[in-house]
């Protein structure tokens, strides 16, 4: 399945939020990992933002967290300006991950901002993808 992508405003002008995507996704056991990331708002683990966008840049599988704890940060984020986040079922599958080369295929969901123009998220599951696509 295709990504689907859309505008990172709506209409009105209003950001869409990676928190907004984060709600339509059930509670889950993946593995997450910001695998890039420059926006505005509170980092995680007492990182300042710019801490943290380097440790994300520097780590081979990015930065790795839980379920909850993406979300913790989702919430606390005013804008994603440029990201790439993935779930995968193991840490292993997130090391497979060829970011330089766009090639996710062992992960399980993708989501991306991109300049804060687009967004393109990307699940395995069909369903999902949907309630995905539904954010915009």
């Amino acid at each position: 399945m295709k990504a689907f992508t859309f505008p990172a405003f709506r209409p009105d002008g209003i950001a869409v939020r990676l928190a907004e995507l984060l709600a339509v996704i059930p509670e889950n056991e993946l593995v997450w990992s910001v695998l890039d990331f420059y926006g505005i708002g509170e980092a995680p683990d007492n990182f300042s933002m710019d801490e943290f966008e380097q440790v994300v840049r520097k780590k081979p599988g990015g930065f790795m967290m839980s379920w909850p704890e993406l979300k913790k940060f989702a919430d606390r984020l005013d804008q994603s300006i440029d990201c790439v986040i993935v779930g995968a079922r193991s840490e292993q599958d997130v090391l497979k991950t060829n970011f330089a080369e766009n090639d996710f295929v062992s992960c399980e969901i993708v989501l991306s901002v991109f300049d804060s123009t687009e967004w393109s998220v990307w699940a395995r599951e069909e369903k999902l993808m949907k309630r995905l696509a539904s954010v915009y």
